[in-house]
């Protein structure tokens, strides 16, 4: 396999505070993003009944991933008789580290966390734990100590991606990477599994990188620039739904259908479009996560730690590969 690693395209990651999944807004009660002073008068009515608090902070809640988490552990919360707060980093490094100074504060039971960076939250979720709050890291792996961690595998998932995508599209061609930062590990190892696969299964592929950091629409231009720059393109990987969604929408709006695309999360959004497409459809396939299921493990081994039963250290989801074909017959 022939790596290219070409120019960088940087955009800002846009700090939003409501959630805007599947082309539209989720209901109210998980669609807004809680404020400090929100998540306080939570805290405040948990501390009143006596019940454990337990804080989920979700990467973004502006990705319909991260809502389907949060609906999870909502659904698990209230099944366990406990409180769960929440704040939405909206993707911003600072906010994180700013909401987990703010849960410390407020004295929650238990945070469940996805960090925006996994190095630099280190600090803050070993204050968290020395002022005995239960951290339980889920989907997006820091090397900080935690109570428990809540995993997928990302190299497994990134591979998945890779064998289908050489089903479909031959052991030749020119494949592109919407990669991500280095400190999003979840992304890039789903990006090395990827890499790795293909080197193994279709050695004679070549692949691009392109970063693409930031909204939905950033990763749109990232892909119509990359596909103008590269019109040798055959393939594409994204190892989110949004960076997805974006490369689907720039083939689409570059008449590029011919272009694969492998992604991840496999959202409704993704379904519908498989759906409406039908089996040619070029989002050949997308890994499935099962957020919600996410939110439930991370809320209820947050809970057996409060409540003192042994857990394991680190607790893997399933994953599986939603195929546009599958779905296009009603699988």
């Amino acid at each position: 396999m022939k790596t290219k690693q070409v120019g960088l395209l940087m955009a800002a990651v846009m700090a939003v505070s409501m959630i805007a999944g599947c082309g539209g807004s989720k209901e109210a009660s998980t669609a807004t993003d809680t404020s400090n002073e929100a998540a306080a008068d939570q805290q405040e009515n948990a501390s009143e009944d006596g019940k454990y608090t337990i804080a989920m902070i979700t990467y973004s809640l502006a990705e319909e991933f991260g809502v389907d988490v949060l609906t999870g552990a909502q659904e698990k919360a209230a099944e366990l008789g406990v409180n769960l707060v929440y704040q939405d980093p909206a993707a911003d490094m600072q906010k994180d580290i700013a909401i987990m100074e703010d849960l410390i504060t407020q004295g929650v039971d238990a945070i469940c966390i996805a960090p925006v960076d996994a190095q630099a939250i280190a600090p803050y979720i070993e204050q968290a734990r020395e002022k005995g709050v239960v951290v339980v890291n889920w989907d997006i792996e820091t090397q900080a100590e935690v109570d428990a961690k809540v995993l997928t595998d990302n190299f497994e998932g990134g591979a998945l991606g890779a064998e289908y995508l050489v089903e479909k599209m031959g052991t030749q061609g020119k494949v592109l990477v919407v990669s991500d930062l280095e400190s999003v590990t979840s992304t890039y190892e789903r990006n090395k599994g990827f890499e790795d696969k293909m080197a193994e299964i279709a050695p004679d592929v070549e692949i691009v990188e392109q970063l693409s950091s930031g909204t939905r629409d950033t990763h749109r231009a990232t892909v119509e620039n990359m596909l103008q720059a590269h019109p040798d393109i055959t393939g594409i990987f994204c190892a989110d739904g949004d960076r997805t969604l974006g490369a689907y929408v720039a083939c689409q709006a570059n008449n590029r259908q011919d272009v694969l695309i492998a992604g991840y999360d496999a959202t409704p959004e993704q379904k519908e479009i498989m759906q409406q497409d039908g089996a040619e459809c070029n989002m050949i396939c997308a890994t499935n996560l099962h957020p919600d299921n996410l939110g439930k493990l991370s809320t209820e081994i947050a809970y057996k730690i409060l409540e003192g039963e042994e857990v394991p250290e680190i607790t893997m989801s399933d994953i599986d590969l939603m195929k546009a074909e599958d779905v296009a017959a009603g699988k």
